[in-house]
This record gives C-alpha cells, sequence and structure tokens, in this order.
C-alpha cells in the first residue's frame, strides 16, 4: 500500500486535536509500505491514544485532495460508477487479501469491504477507516446522502449508537454477513460536476496513467514526483515538500542529492512533462499555460520549454496532428473551468 502525504497530514492533524504531540506518536512514512508495516503502526495507534472511535476520526476528516493522484482522477471522473472502479483498482486498503466490490442488487448499489487484515486491538480498524473516508468523498462528489443510504457492518456494536452517527452521518446496523454501504443505484451513472468541464477528461486520463506508470518509480524523488504532479501546478515550495514528507529541508536535500537528483530538478521535469500534456490536448493558449505551469513570464515558459524540446511551445502544437480541441469551449472559459477543477 502506498502513503500519501495527505495521509500524514490527517493523522498529525487527529492526533493533535486528541490532545496528542504528533512527535510522539507514530506517523506514517510517506510512500509504499507493506502491510504489515501499517498493520503494527495502527496498533501502536490504537494502543498510545485509546481512542475506540481513531479510525473514524481519521477517515472522516479526508478529502478526495487527500489521496493523492488517486483523489485528482476521482475527482476529475465523469460519474460515480466511473469513481468507484478507480477506487476499487488502486485504493492503498485494497491489499493482497482485503476486496472492494460494487454491485448491484434490485435499486440498491452495494459497495462491499472486506479488510485485508485485523488490527490488534481494533480489529475493525480498517473497516471503519474505509468506510468513513468513502462517505467523506461521496459527500464531496454529490453533496448530501439521500437518505435511502445505509451501512451494514459484519460485527457487533461497539461504541453508543451517537458516535457512528456524528462521524458517520447515516444509519448503521450491525451483525450482518458482509460490511457494505447502500445506496439507491440512480445515482451512479448520473454526470458529476466535472463531467461537464472539458478538461475533466484530460485530468483523469493523465491521473490514471500516472497511477499505472509512475507508481513504479521508486525512490525519493519517485515519491516527490508524484506529489508535484498531483500539484497540477501550484507546486510546493521546497520546505513545503519536506514539512508533508515529515522531514527537514536539509534533509531532504541531502537524500535527493544521493538519488542524482535534486527538488529543482523534479519540479521542472513535471513542468515539462505538464506543458506538453496541455499544449496537445487543450486549446489554452501559450501564456495560459505558462500561468498555469507557475511561470510569472510567458517569455521565461518559451525559453524553458525550448531548452528542454528544442523548440517553441508553438512550433510544438503546429507540429502535433489535429485532435479536434477546436470544438471545445472558448480558451478563456476553458481555463476558467480549469482553475475551477484543480482548486477544488
Amino acid at each position: 500500500m502506498r502513503i500519501e502525504p495527505g495521509y500524514v497530514e490527517i493523522f498529525a492533524a487527529v492526533l493533535k486535536e486528541a490532545g496528542h504531540d504528533p512527535a510522539r506518536l507514530p506517523l506514517p512514512r510517506v510512500g509504499p509500505v507493506t502491510e504489515e508495516a501499517f498493520r503494527r503502526l495502527a496498533e501502536r495507534l490504537v494502543a498510545e491514544t485509546r481512542d475506540p472511535a481513531i479510525a473514524l476520526r481519521l477517515g472522516s476528516r479526508m478529502h478526495l485532495g487527500t489521496h493523492g493522484l488517486l483523489g485528482h482522477a476521482i475527482l476529475s471522473s465523469r460519474s460515480l460508477r466511473q469513481a468507484a472502479s478507480l477506487m476499487i483498482q488502486y485504493s492503498p486498503l485494497q491489499g493482497a487479501k482485503g476486496r472492494i466490490q460494487l454491485s448491484f442488487a434490485g435499486a440498491n448499489a452495494v459497495l462491499s469491504f472486506e479488510p485485508p487484515f485485523e488490527v490488534e486491538g481494533a480489529p475493525h480498524f480498517l473497516v471503519e477507516l474505509f468506510f468513513a473516508g468513502v462517505l467523506a468523498a461521496l459527500r464531496q462528489l454529490i453533496g448530501p446522502l439521500p437518505e435511502q443510504c445505509r451501512l451494514e457492518l459484519a460485527y457487533p456494536q461497539t461504541m453508543p449508537a451517537e458516535v457512528y452517527r456524528r462521524f458517520l452521518g447515516i444509519d448503521v446496523s450491525f451483525g450482518h454477513a458482509v460490511n457494505r454501504f447502500i445506496g439507491p443505484n440512480d445515482r451512479v451513472d448520473m454526470p458529476l460536476s466535472a463531467a461537464s468541464i472539458p478538461m475533466a477528461e484530460m485530468y483523469r486520463r493523465q491521473c490514471e496513467k500516472l497511477l499505472r506508470d509512475m507508481n513504479a518509480e521508486g525512490g525519493l524523488s519517485g515519491e516527490l514526483r508524484r506529489m508535484v504532479l498531483a500539484a497540477h501546478g501550484r507546486f510546493p515550495g521546497m520546505v513545503e515538500a519536506a514539512r508533508r514528507l515529515n522531514m527537514s529541508e536539509r534533509t531532504l536535500r541531502r537524500r535527493l542529492a544521493g538519488e542524482g537528483t535534486s527538488y529543482r530538478g523534479i519540479v521542472d521535469d513535471v513542468r515539462a512533462y505538464l506543458a506538453r500534456e496541455y499544449l496537445r490536448d487543450t486549446p489554452l493558449g501559450i501564456a495560459d499555460v505558462a500561468s498555469l505551469l507557475g511561470f510569472d513570464d510567458v517569455a521565461n515558459f518559451r525559453r524553458a520549454f525550448r531548452k528542454r524540446y528544442g523548440c517553441s511551445p508553438s512550433a510544438y502544437r503546429a507540429s502535433l496532428p489535429r485532435n479536434g480541441t477546436a470544438d471545445l469551449q472558448s480558451t478563456e472559459q476553458t481555463l476558467t473551468q480549469l482553475h475551477m477543477l484543480q482548486h477544488r
């Protein structure tokens, strides 16, 4: 499984709110971790906080941006069905033995979850973390949930009903055969807000490609590249990047040097990649692309692009086959919608 920087921030915020010093308690390290390492982390967290609702607290605080590239891909989905497909394929809680499944029964859509392992001292930790996170994501995508929504859990009730209601916000019942969320299936294929934004499909394809291709890149530089790509032009500075990775700026610089790269080099690589994506797949003007990529001066963008690719942005775009972008909305309106999507 993979720990995104956003997860670390949620862990720290929840611990602080509960009266604990995050520096004295376990925080996950950013990057790939084994299921065993995550299990040990969760067990220590449960033992230290002694909070039976800790998983619900963590999950309910998550938003789609917390999940990095996966969250951006889900935000760019055309429908809940597409969003669910992405979550099922790329969720870090899928696990070697875990299972997430979307099915349909009559008028209901059913999302079931079988955790890949149990956490000692809190055997339902992963189930509660998963469904609290799913419900938070659903509300971000469609707003208030329909009244028919309910959660069925395959274990006895362990906390007062008001605790589940506070963090989950829907009816919960216990002692069922499987853990599953049930809601009306008439919403599954309804267009989400991103479906009306021409850039959304490009974002979704881009994020999904990165999820497939770039997860294979190891090391700290690979982790940073994923972080910067997920920012879609709002690149964090090195101090901010180090904080998200739970290390000092000096340590980050030293470790990157050990991998033969630098933070500036990573940002430049990402800018170059995104520049080609925007020029190829959108009707945005050169100045608009430069602005989205964080260049204060379009001339600087042109120089950087020419240095990387040996031609100007205009020449690169002119060399591409026509792909129908002329049929999209005007550049001004598309740019406005792109900013809306980026800052959700």
